[in-house]
């Protein structure tokens, strides 16, 4: 039995629960532990305001954007933003829900952010469903002792650029409400994509 189960056994029979609500909310939670997380994407560049469009460029700036890429080095300040997609695939017979999900994400090994995403997940029966997970950074303070085209090609790179590849790496642990309480997956689950 896995540890996952377990847990949700032990809180179940020591809260004294029995409605079919918090059954249910059990089951769905379990079901968790079968489905299978895959990066999607990652999309809706945002870099000092500018929108990214896929395989975009530096000699794709207009003038001003040029002018505020060189002034954001200047101050070397690289505010980014995007979104990164989670595939999840629940094979079994009835839904996999979530109440919420910790996650923490890196960038060629540099934490990213490590927060938590409120908002509920719910997988209908062997289907797949979509998650977005919003991030905002600074990358000259993740990347500080990276040189300045280095760090302007990272957020380009994101966008589908040609340039190095990026390491996205994501953790991610999934929460259900069971009654009053709050249950975590036992483990965080590990995914990695190379943006080529």
């Amino acid at each position: 039995m896995s540890k996952l189960k377990r847990t949700l056994i032990i809180l179940f029979v020591t809260a004294g629960l029995a409605s079919c609500d918090v059954l249910t909310q059990v089951a769905q939670m379990a079901n968790f532990a079968n489905c299978t997380f895959d990066f999607n994407s990652v999309n809706h560049i945002e870099m000092l305001g500018i929108n990214l469009s896929k395989g975009m460029s530096r000699e794709n700036l207009n003038i001003s954007q040029g002018l505020a890429l060189v002034n954001a080095i200047s101050n070397r300040s690289l505010p980014v933003t995007f979104n990164v997609n989670l595939d999840v695939s629940n094979p079994n017979s009835i839904a996999a829900s979530m109440a919420k999900m910790d996650y923490i994400l890196t960038l060629n090994g540099k934490q990213v952010v490590s927060t938590t995403m409120s908002n509920s997940v719910n997988v209908p029966a062997k289907s797949n469903s979509m998650v977005t997970i919003p991030v905002t950074t600074d990358l000259f303070q993740l990347f500080s002792g990276e040189s300045a085209d280095a760090i302007v090609n990272l957020a380009f790179k994101l966008a589908g650029a040609s340039s190095n590849p990026v390491n996205v790496g994501l953790q991610v642990k999934p929460y259900i409400t069971v009654g009053n309480q709050q249950l975590a997956y036992p483990n965080y689950i590990t995914l990695n994509k190379t943006l080529q």
